[in-house]
């Protein structure tokens, strides 16, 4: 647990990376980081909130089907159903975009992780490998089924897309989960596309799910 110097120490820092931006972009003289993957977000984008999850029939339909991909059967299927409306998420952007800290909340528990994004930014850019692939900076996290991989991440689309990957996980026949968040709404939906990247693709197509939630306090 940080003391108290080292909390002021973090929010005096957030602080002065979010005037610097502030007055760059007053000043017009805000220069965006170059290469597609980035280690900070656009300054206008926060994903910081309380969220509550949105569940429509075609949600809960979707969800049926994500699980059914991922191998759950009726009787695992049936209970996430019933409590699958009371799903909250907190989260925290934090550093420029730089950690990502989410919070989920159901009637299973709390799931909490901090995600550590890298690429370009003021002083450096990442550029791809020759395949195409790029080399970020990996840390250790739980998944939501206690599993410890590995997570990468980074934005994408000009800094308004927080995308991250989880490799190495063994449930579900073995893979990969692939999350790309966003706002919409003016900020008031936080959007979250779930993939599982399969690593025997004879399993079949990748199971993807479109997860949205609603700011606390805000209308739909």
């Amino acid at each position: 647990v940080a003391s108290s110097d080292e909390a002021d120490g973090l929010v005096s820092r957030e602080e002065a990376i979010s005037d610097s931006i502030e007055e760059a972009i007053e000043r017009g003289s805000w220069v965006p980081p170059s290469g597609d993957h980035w280690a900070i977000s656009a300054p206008e984008v926060d994903l910081s909130g309380k969220w509550k999850l949105i569940t429509t029939e075609q949600f809960k339909e979707d969800y049926d089907e994500f699980l059914k991909a991922l191998g759950q059967p009726l009787i695992v299927r049936g209970a996430a159903l019933l409590i699958v409306g009371g799903t909250r998420e907190e989260t925290r952007q934090r550093d420029g975009g730089r950690e990502v800290y989410i919070k989920g909340i159901n009637a299973k528990g709390v799931w909490e992780r901090t995600l550590k994004s890298s690429g370009s930014d003021f002083d450096t850019t990442m550029v791809p490998n020759a395949d195409g692939s790029y080399d970020h900076t990996a840390v250790k996290i739980l998944t939501a089924d206690s599993e410890k991989v590995d997570a990468t991440s980074w934005w994408e689309n000009d800094g308004t897309v927080h995308v991250s990957w989880t490799q190495g996980v063994n449930r579900y026949g073995g893979g990969s989960f692939e999350s790309r968040r966003y706002l919409e709404n003016n900020g008031d939906v936080y959007v979250c596309e779930s993939i599982f990247r399969r690593n025997n693709k004879a399993d079949g197509p990748d199971p993807t799910l479109k997860w949205k939630f609603l700011r606390e306090g805000a209308t739909f």
